[in-house]
């Protein structure tokens, strides 16, 4: 969507400028005056595009440059010293020259020289699209207007450190299987290209008939040293077509679709989305950011572009009138409890406190899903690892038991 640069009047008299995403100027204005924002003047911005960090990424900041900690680190520096009622120019120069990193550094002094031009600090914020995601540039904006900035940032420190925490409990769930299926494989490789070979060369002087699982070893085994050129492109060109298809707009979609129905992970990551949704609409909600710019800067957040889609149709149907409420229910993406929460807040005038009761079940509910799924995945390795011990043993030990009966 395009970028607006606007000016108006707050609720106090004083004079605002800044820049907003909408869909033209009339939603523009709209939300201005959701958040008691007069406007006086809005003109589209020159040469726009909307960040591809949404499409791209799924976590804040940018990996190439700053780390999630970088983040929470500046979010946590900033609420410390605003609190402490610290000219926000006074506090961006402290922070420079106590960053953890260069790319820290350089991202707090772009944000200085900005307001050095006379830009307010969400403006700033946007010129860094790559660095700064939607949801903490709106954030920002409304902590901005309404004058609760220092709550803003602590607010944001403590979301992108949940969401850090659950992220990396999601790949710890995910490392334990990729990792033994790694070894697995090598460990096959080894013993087909280096082990067996020794064995079939030993059993060949006897001239004695083997055993199935021995021949079948074997045959195995000299296909791989016969075609190993094959043995490695299959799979190699099999990932990298399947890598190129995801990496496409219809190939992501289905992927990220197929994703949520994966058996053992599948509810895994649609906890994960459940959390982060109803994460990032707790904490935009208790901000004061209207429902449908928030369903707009929280869609990209989920982590799955299924998921966002979803939400996406959502915020168009909460645009046209209609209650989130009856929306939610139409994707089909939620669990009845969820819907359950989100129609009672919606009645109850308190959809924020639902929602935030909402991320805290499934945040514990994703806890106990790794620790199942790790629990699960467990035996079923060592059942794996078992049979292919299995076999390789028999097919090297009964034509060696064979002989030794046969001798004896």
């Amino acid at each position: 969507m395009p970028i607006y640069r606007y000016q108006g009047r707050a609720r106090d008299g004083k004079k605002i400028q800044g820049e907003m995403e909408g869909v033209n100027i009339h939603a523009v204005a709209q939300q201005l005056k959701s958040i008691e924002i007069i406007p006086l003047e809005i003109k589209e911005k020159p040469e726009t595009k909307t960040s591809q960090w949404a499409n791209l990424q799924v976590s804040f900041g940018n990996p190439s440059r700053l780390s999630p900690q970088d983040l929470i680190f500046f979010s946590r520096q900033v609420y410390t010293l605003l609190k402490a009622s610290v000219p926000i120019m006074q506090a961006l120069e402290g922070l420079q020259t106590t960053a953890s990193n260069e790319a820290l550094a350089d991202v707090i002094k772009n944000l200085r020289e900005g307001l050095d031009e006379g830009l307010d600090l969400t403006s700033a914020l946007r010129r860094q699209t790559d660095i700064f995601p939607e949801l903490f540039i709106s954030m920002v904006h409304i902590g901005e207007i309404t004058g609760k900035l220092p709550e803003v940032f602590l607010a944001l420190s403590i979301y992108i450190q949940k969401e850090k925490e659950s992220r990396d409990q999601v790949k710890a769930a995910l490392r334990y299987p990729m990792i033994v299926i790694v070894v697995i494989i090598i460990g096959l490789v080894i013993v087909n290209m280096f082990v067996i070979p020794n064995f079939a060369e030993m059993f060949a002087n006897f001239n004695a008939e083997l055993p199935l699982p021995t021949r079948i070893l074997m045959a195995t085994s000299d296909f791989m040293i016969a075609y190993w050129p094959v043995c490695l492109a299959v799979p190699a060109a099999t990932a990298f077509l399947f890598l190129k298809f995801i990496n496409t707009e219809y190939g992501k979609r289905l992927w990220h679709e197929k994703m949520l129905k994966l058996p053992l992970f599948g509810k895994l990551i649609m906890q994960s989305a459940i959390t982060r949704f109803a994460r990032s609409l707790s904490i935009t909600g208790r901000a004061g950011v209207p429902m449908e710019q928030a369903l707009r800067v929280i869609a990209p957040s989920v982590g799955n572009i299924y998921f966002e889609e979803k939400i996406n149709e959502m915020r168009e149907g909460v645009e046209r009138g209609e209650s989130i409420t009856r929306n939610a229910r139409r994707m089909n993406i939620f669990p009845n409890m969820v819907l359950q929460m989100i129609s009672v807040g919606e009645e109850s005038g308190t959809l924020d406190t639902m929602i935030a009761e909402v991320a805290d079940y499934y945040e514990r509910e994703l806890e106990y899903t790794i620790k199942s799924l790790t629990a699960a995945i467990e035996p079923i390795m060592v059942f794996f690892i078992a049979g292919i011990v299995l076999v390789m043993a028999l097919g090297i030990f009964l034509p060696m038991i064979s002989l030794l009966g046969a001798i004896g």
